[in-house]
């Protein structure tokens, strides 16, 4: 009888947990950006890449909850010739600033699916807010001439970490099963307003695909 009941519970448990399991979807999302940023020089990675977890709710409601990286970078010189005060001696001077980063975002999505979980496509729609967080290196350096005519070389290095940005997400894709496993394609675009970085793209859209189960 003890074993009866034992088994009974354990039944129950393992119920709960493969509905816990079925409510709860974990994957990857990696796609590309489509829009430039605000400024030339641009040389950032051509890709975004991270891990997303959904929570299904009830009556075609979802949140997804991702973390997305993206490699991101700028360079900007310039060269320009002077001859110096008092003599004819021509001089070449040169300024080059580059910058990398490293540009995680954190989506929060509320989510509507059109169709029932077992149909074999459903498309959505979304929309909520995702926080941003870059960590910049930037290498300053150039050559410049002093009265004496000697030419020199300096460059000065700067580490520093964005303020946390807030925006807008929007989002519209298909969820198609393929067996076991959910693929789904969408189109994602995040406004975030202003910004002081140039590096940093004030609007942007992205294609992406996610792989789930």
């Amino acid at each position: 009888m003890q074993k009866h009941i034992l088994f009974f519970f354990v039944m129950i448990a393992a119920a709960r947990v493969a509905s816990a399991q079925q409510r709860v979807s974990i994957g990857v999302l990696g796609g590309v950006p489509f829009l430039d940023t605000n400024e030339p020089g641009d040389e950032s990675r051509p890709y975004i890449v991270g891990p997303a977890v959904e929570f299904r709710l009830s009556a075609g409601f979802a949140i997804e909850v991702d973390a997305l990286y993206r490699r991101i970078g700028n360079s900007v010189g310039s060269e320009f010739s002077s001859i110096l005060s008092g003599s004819n001696l021509l001089t070449t001077n040169s300024y080059f600033n580059r910058q990398r980063g490293n540009d995680w975002e954190f989506p929060f999505l509320g989510k509507y699916y059109f169709r029932p979980r077992n149909a074999a496509w459903q498309p959505f729609l979304g929309t909520g807010w995702a926080l941003r967080t870059v960590g910049l290196h930037e290498n300053i350096s150039g050559t410049f001439t002093d009265a004496s005519g000697t030419s020199h070389f300096d460059s000065v290095q700067i580490h520093f970490r964005s303020n946390v940005g807030a925006g807008a997400v929007f989002a519209a894709g298909v969820r198609f099963r393929v067996g076991r496993l959910f693929v789904i394609p969408e189109l994602r675009y995040t406004y975030w307003g202003s910004t002081v970085q140039t590096e940093l793209r004030k609007n942007e859209a992205a294609g992406l695909v996610g792989i789930s189960f």
